[in-house]
């Protein structure tokens, strides 16, 4: 990855204490820069099983800022895919990989929510609940 320094921006999640506007910056880069099959190797190697793997990538599950949760969901899935990431992500603990789950299944219900709305719009309120009752 040419536009990253990987290495120092997992070692300022592991070794510093991080304001919540900052570590808001490292978890948005690493999810916007680490896409192909080669840039997910790279951060793997950074972050190796045996010094706690995706341990302080998966505190992002925990941050204050949603978009910053739903980026590292999105990152944690990636890795999940790729073929050695599968290794990491199994190395997860419960608690984390609970959080990932949760934060999934937020975000899936609240597109299902606005699509909807979306389909609602145009629908009176009586249309709409024939519209339910055939669907069920």
């Amino acid at each position: 990855m040419k536009s990253l320094d990987l290495h120092h921006l997992h070692d300022r999640l592991r070794l510093t204490k991080l304001s919540p506007a900052i570590s808001r910056e490292i978890y948005l880069a690493l999810s916007k820069y680490t896409h192909s099959y080669d840039e997910i190797c790279q951060l793997l190697t950074v972050a190796p099983e045996s010094h706690a793997g995706l341990f302080y990538v998966a505190l992002g599950l925990f941050h204050k800022d949603k978009d910053v949760r739903l980026k590292v969901v999105d990152l944690l899935e990636r890795i999940a895919e790729h073929e050695a990431g599968r290794h990491w992500w199994k190395a997860l603990s419960r608690f984390e990989k609970l959080a990932y789950y949760r934060i999934r299944r937020e975000a899936d219900a609240e597109m299902k929510s606005k699509l909807g709305e979306k389909e609602n719009l145009g629908i009176g309120n009586g249309q709409a609940m024939m519209v339910e009752r055939r669907i069920s």
